[in-house]
């Protein structure tokens, strides 16, 4: 098997593989719903893994802004909802510009015919993927993975709490950081006053 050279951003296959290697398992050459069980698995669970991991927090390389117009006409007062249908790529709603709204199923109602919404999309391109996203989504997958590979479940434990205490946090952290400007951040302002020595 080929590997990735270190300047090219890793592929489904190699997150795949990083996985893989966290539970002690050789690699495999491709996410085959025909292959060996370990293929079969990362098949049947690396997408819904990268979704649970993108909605488990606001990424900005994820986050769309877009505009929705409703195909209905406005009719009655302003309590009238009007149906918005969401893109077919929206995961999760993060706001919408409207200061009374509801999402029921795959829509958003507002009063408002024309309405902004940010969401957390399905992103799949992995070459858009944060480092710390990476490891985050490795962690899972290998979470998800080591019942039916291993079956050990102290294994298990020990990745789900290196998932939801160190690595979701820690690339929730960073990527909030570089998200927003560094004199407004407070936590920016924090670590540098820490790095000079100076007092909280």
């Amino acid at each position: 098997m080929t590997t990735t050279p270190e300047n090219t951003p890793p592929t489904a296959l190699d997150i795949c593989n990083l996985a893989l290697s966290r539970l002690g398992e050789s690699p495999i050459a491709a996410l085959d719903p025909n292959g060996s069980l370990p293929a079969r698995l990362c098949y049947m669970h690396y997408h819904p893994v990268r979704r649970e991991v993108l909605c488990a927090h606001r990424w900005s390389f994820a986050t769309v802004l877009t505009t929705l117009t409703s195909a209905e006409e406005p009719v009655g007062d302003d309590t009238h909802q009007l149906r918005h249908s969401l893109p077919p790529d929206c995961l999760r709603v993060l706001g919408v510009n409207s200061r009374s709204w509801t999402l029921r199923g795959r829509a958003v109602y507002t009063p408002s015919p024309r309405i902004r919404v940010l969401y957390i999309a399905d992103v799949e391109d992995t070459s858009l993927f944060e480092p710390l996203f990476i490891e985050a989504l490795v962690l899972r997958l290998a979470w998800k993975l080591c019942i039916p590979l291993i079956n050990s479940t102290t294994a298990r434990q020990a990745l789900g709490e290196e998932y939801q205490r160190v690595a979701l946090p820690n690339a929730a952290h960073f990527n909030a950081v570089q998200n927003m400007s560094n004199d407004s951040h407070p936590l920016y302002r924090l670590w540098r006053r820490s790095m000079s020595g100076q007092a909280e």
